[in-house]
């Protein structure tokens, strides 16, 4: 269970992410390989491999175990190779929420039918609803006001932060809903969770 709302994190900012003009189509690539992976064996841990593996650095993903000089057998485990190593970066760099909206209302579609509804329910559905529930909180933007002034970029204490803030209830929303905002993208992403949250509901 854990593992799984690892991934549900991780897709929902590789969505907001995949967007970088003419790399598109690469970030797209990236988005349905990630869902490929999801729906194999021991999918929430191979897809949160490819994802570190291929989308991170060990600067700003220092707990990374397949980035660290002892993820070699890992990296081997998940059918990822030496050169998928930092492959999307660039990709997968610009997050503004004028090219999330651009690329998920071009490709949603597609998205909607590589990730059938029982896999939503399985991977997604928990932590889409508490995503929303939690923005929706009456005391949200208090919490994230306190975030922003303790954390004034995201970094490795940005989590006791906002489990000091939350007293530790939500605090894994808040640290998400915190990095859209740092982002400017965190509009664009509401709205897209709640356009999934509602036709997968349907």
């Amino acid at each position: 269970m854990k593992r799984n709302i690892v991934f549900s994190v991780i897709f929902f900012i590789i969505i907001s992410a995949a967007v970088a003009g003419d790399k598109d189509s690469e970030a797209l690539d990236f988005i349905k390989t990630l869902i490929s992976k999801a729906q194999e064996d021991n999918g929430s841990t191979n897809a949160l491999r490819f994802f570190q593996y291929t989308s991170t650095t060990v600067k700003n993903n220092p707990y990374s175990y397949v980035l660290s000089t002892w993820g070699k057998e890992a990296v081997k485990e998940s059918g990822l190779q030496p050169a998928d190593k930092g492959k999307y970066i660039t990709a997968l760099a610009n997050r503004s929420g004028s090219r999330i909206e651009k690329l998920w209302k071009a490709n949603k579609e597609e998205l909607y039918l590589l990730f059938p509804a029982v896999v939503y329910d399985k991977v997604l559905k928990n932590y889409i609803d508490r995503l929303i529930e939690f923005r929706t909180r009456p005391d949200f933007n208090t919490m994230l006001k306190k975030l922003k002034i303790k954390s004034k970029r995201p970094g490795e204490k940005t989590l006791d932060f906002a489990g000091e803030i939350s007293g530790w209830s939500g605090y894994k929303e808040l640290t998400f809903w915190y990095r859209r905002a740092i982002e400017k993208n965190d509009k664009a992403v509401f709205e897209m969770i709640k356009e999934i949250q509602t036709h997968y509901s349907n």
